[in-house]
């Protein structure tokens, strides 16, 4: 596999192998279903700088993060790990596209400087992820019950995890300033939320409406979680460093 980046005056040129190739934001598409709120209503790249081709690169390994977080969430509604193995997979996909897009974005032009470390972030992401799978692996093993309040905490924090993940992916596509704000914020809430739930699982365990052996898992898959939005905060310090994303240029309506 070879792996180039080169730029001239006008804009830079990616040359990279990839398994998904999806079409640049255009003028008044509306983003993912987890940023429904964002709408793209003035072009945010424009020569001299052209990062979008680059961005798009990092589609595919925002796919397989995506793709990763959706099997272990279900695997934990529904108590069926069937989908571990699917989401191990996709780990090892992660750790192998980074390795890859690293390596390019190391050798690109000084626009892409910002962008080079992203997919590190994604793929501890993975990592984090991959963590889920091993506390939801224990939990089938040991049949470790969660009481429903435990339940609905971690669905919750999988459907919060999940939309922050699609911010930032599209965030590093559209370099959409106040998309960089939300995920900000929106990460920071995921950490007080978090731990809001964590003081009330250490309530149920001294009321003893949770069984200890529940109480690892539970906290692992949280920390897991947490892992998963920080990292989403980090694209989004780096997505907004870009001139990409410069004030003026992206609105919400």
């Amino acid at each position: 596999t070879s792996t180039s980046i080169s730029s001239d005056d006008m804009s830079t040129i990616v040359q990279m192998p990839v398994r998904v190739n999806p079409p640049p934001a255009e003028i008044g598409e509306i983003i993912s279903p987890g940023c429904a709120s964002f709408e793209i209503a003035t072009p945010i790249w424009e020569a001299p700088v052209m990062l979008n081709p680059t961005a798009d690169l990092l589609y595919p390994i925002f796919q397989d993060a995506l793709e990763m977080l959706t099997l272990t969430h279900a695997a934990f509604i529904h108590q069926d790990p069937s989908g571990l193995d699917s989401a191990a997979v996709l780990g090892r996909s992660i750790h192998k596209r980074e390795t890859e897009l690293t390596e390019g974005l190391l050798g690109g032009p000084a626009e892409t400087a910002p962008l080079r470390f992203i997919p590190s972030h994604v793929e501890r992401i993975g990592d984090a992820l991959e963590g889920v799978i091993r506390s939801l692996r224990e939990m089938e093993a040991e049949a470790t019950p969660f009481t429903d309040g435990g339940i609905q905490e971690v669905r919750n924090l999988f459907d919060r995890a999940h939309g922050l993940l699609e911010c930032a992916r599209d965030l590093t596509r559209t370099g959409n300033q106040v998309l960089a704000r939300h995920v900000e914020l929106e990460s920071m809430r995921f950490q007080e939320v978090a731990s809001s739930y964590a003081e009330a699982h250490e309530a149920r365990l001294i009321e003893g409406v949770c069984q200890p052996q529940a109480s690892s898992a539970y906290l692992a898959i949280l920390d897991s979680l947490r892992e998963v939005t920080r990292h989403c905060r980090q694209i989004a310090h780096r997505v907004a460093a870009t001139r990409l994303a410069t004030p003026g240029q992206a609105q919400a309506r």
